[in-house]
C-alpha cells in the first residue's frame, strides 16, 4: 500500500511537470476557457478564431445562397374564379453571427467547432401573370413587406477553420 502511495504521488508530479508550457501551463488554459480565470494578454481560444471567420463565412454564403435561389419560385394565387401566377425570390440582405462553440465526439476527427450565423431576407414577387410560363419569365422586382430570419450552424476544423460545406438549418 505504502509503495502504491509513493507510485501516485511520483506519477503527479511528473505529469504536473511536463504539462508545463513557456507561457502558462495547461491548467491555466483549461481554467481561461471555462472562464474560471483571467485569460493571459494575447490569448485567443478556438470559439474566438471561429467568431473571427464568421464575417467571412457569412458574406460567402449569403452570396451562394442569393445565386441559387435567383430563379425563385413561381406561386398561384387564386382570384375568384380565376387565378395568378406570380414569381418570388427570396433575396438575402443580412446576416449577423450568433454563436460559436466547440463541438466533440466520438474521435478525433470529429471533434472542431460550430458556428451560428442569422440571416435575414426580403421577398422580392414578380407582376402576376395568366399562365404560369408568363410569370416564370418575369423579373421578380416588386418589393413585398414579406421578411424574415433563417439560422444556420456551420462547421469548423479544431483549428477554426470553415469546412467549406453548406450550413444546417436550426431552430431557434
Amino acid at each position: 500500500m505504502k509503495y502504491a502511495i509513493y507510485t501516485v504521488v511520483v506519477m503527479l508530479s511528473v505529469l504536473m511537470t511536463s504539462c508545463q508550457t513557456d507561457s502558462g501551463n495547461v491548467v491555466d488554459k483549461v481554467l481561461a476557457d471555462f472562464g474560471l480565470r483571467d485569460r493571459p494578454e494575447g490569448y485567443e481560444s478556438g470559439s474566438d478564431r471561429v467568431f473571427q471567420q464568421m464575417e467571412t463565412v457569412g458574406a460567402a454564403e449569403m452570396k451562394r445562397m442569393n445565386t441559387a435561389g435567383r430563379h425563385g419560385e413561381v406561386k398561384f394565387v387564386e382570384d375568384g374564379r380565376r387565378g395568378q401566377y406570380h414569381k418570388e425570390v427570396k433575396v438575402y440582405e443580412s446576416f449577423v453571427p450568433v454563436d460559436a462553440s466547440g463541438t466533440t465526439g466520438a474521435g478525433a476527427r470529429d471533434r472542431g467547432f460550430s458556428g451560428i450565423i442569422e440571416y435575414r431576407y426580403r421577398i422580392l414577387r414578380g407582376e402576376a401573370k395568366p399562365t404560369q410560363a408568363e410569370a416564370a419569365a418575369q423579373n421578380a422586382d416588386i418589393s413585398s413587406d414579406e421578411i424574415g430570419r433563417e439560422t444556420y450552424r456551420y462547421g469548423f476544423s479544431p483549428t477554426g477553420i470553415w469546412d467549406g460545406a453548406p450550413g444546417e438549418p436550426v431552430r431557434r
